[in-house]
């Protein structure tokens, strides 16, 4: 068994953040974002900014979300969606990548007869969102998120790949048929389960730098107990090398061409509870010492930091936690609390997050910030217009 590279905790959370995008060479457009983070995650929640613009954000500053959104529709679109993580934006050229998970039959159980007259729809009618159907199965019901039975169809017959998404309509999925939006020769000769799924780990060792057995499973949802054989395949031919990083309990992987040494991070940015710097709880914790849960689901009386609060990022570590609002009717940019780990109370960089509040309203198009005071830290008030 190769020798591991011994790496302190500093430099595994140096590489971390290079490798996702936010030191050394950072990305300057949306395709350069998903070429370090491979997907974007989707979320419906919209209090501040949905899920899949955030990470753009965090990473290039102020940026047209069209930019974006025109890259996921149309026919032979660059982007598509599909269950990579959780529900995701991936580069359309990967999605043979998942066949596999197409294949999987624990949601390939639709009605067939309903699915047959969606086909039916789809064919006559082009691609068209769960509100553009009119059936009588179409009342919600208790389950599944209250998803009427053509909902709910729609979404097994996505996960299984007998459609495909065509984009959104607001946030409203465009379901298609895949000869309605992919180049025929796409899905013609997908790689085998093992062959997609040790692309899918390599490219998740890219994206995280540094990671354990779990943190790579976890990045594209290959269940962990069935990794270990394709890790051990990818360090024997040199793709992958093992790593031992200080304070970890379980051991690392990153590329054989891994930089030992990157540029550190610099600046201040909120980090959205989606992105892959925090999704995983337990990986957040190891190498940033940052106890984060999102409190979304979260009974009120219950919250401690906010509905929404985000993670925030500054000079190389995440030292806080910011509960935003994007106020349309106000046109204000509520900051509902300020939450600055213990440690960081008397150095928090108060210019720093205020100059980055200010980016924030920008970007959002909004012309006031308001700042409650709730929290440890305190933040100056700005009302006036920017």
């Amino acid at each position: 068994m190769n020798a591991a590279i011994s790496l302190s905790n500093l430099e595994a959370k140096a590489i971390a953040l290079d490798a996702l995008g936010f030191a050394d060479q950072k990305p300057i457009s949306v395709l350069d974002v998903f070429e370090r983070t491979n997907l974007l995650q989707v979320d419906s929640v919209n209090v501040f900014e949905r899920a899949h613009y955030l990470p753009l954000f965090s990473r290039i500053g102020n940026f047209d979300k069209s930019q974006l959104d025109s890259l996921t529709g149309g026919f032979d679109p660059k982007l598509i969606e599909y269950w990579a993580h959780e529900a995701s934006i991936i580069k359309t050229a990967d999605l043979p990548l998942f066949h596999w998970r197409m294949k999987d039959n624990r949601y390939n159980d639709w009605d067939q007869k309903l699915g047959a007259w969606i086909v039916a729809e789809l064919t006559a009618r082009g691609p068209l969102t769960t509100s553009d159907f009119e059936h009588p199965g179409h009342a919600r019901k208790g389950s599944w998120w209250g998803w009427s039975d053509v909902k709910r169809t729609l979404e097994r017959m996505f996960y299984c790949g007998a459609l495909v998404s065509g984009g959104r309509s607001g946030f409203k999925r465009v379901y298609a048929l895949p000869e309605q939006v992919l180049p025929g020769e796409l899905m013609a000769s997908p790689p085998s389960t093992e062959q997609a799924q040790k692309i899918l780990l390599t490219r998740a060792t890219k994206s995280l730098g540094v990671a354990s057995q779990r943190d790579l499973a976890d990045y594209f949802r290959i269940p962990a107990t069935k990794v270990t054989h394709l890790l051990d395949e990818l360090v024997e031919d040199k793709t992958l090398v093992r790593l031992r990083v200080d304070g970890w309990n379980v051991g690392g992987y990153g590329l054989a061409d891994l930089k030992l040494d990157p540029a550190k991070h610099t600046g201040t940015t909120v980090v959205s509870p989606f992105d892959p710097v925090c999704w995983n709880r337990e990986r957040t914790s190891r190498i940033f010492g940052f106890d984060y849960k999102i409190e979304i689901y979260v009974p009120e009386p219950k919250r401690i930091f906010g509905y929404y609060s985000l993670p925030v990022l500054h000079n190389g570590n995440l030292i806080a936690r910011i509960d935003l609002k994007s106020n349309r009717q106000e046109n204000t940019l509520q900051v509902k609390s300020t939450w600055a780990e213990e440690s960081q109370i008397s150095k928090f960089p108060k210019s720093a997050v205020a100059r980055h509040l200010n980016e924030i309203a920008n970007w959002q198009g909004l012309n006031s910030i308001a700042v409650s005071g709730l929290g440890n830290v305190s933040l100056e008030s700005s009302t006036d217009s920017l």
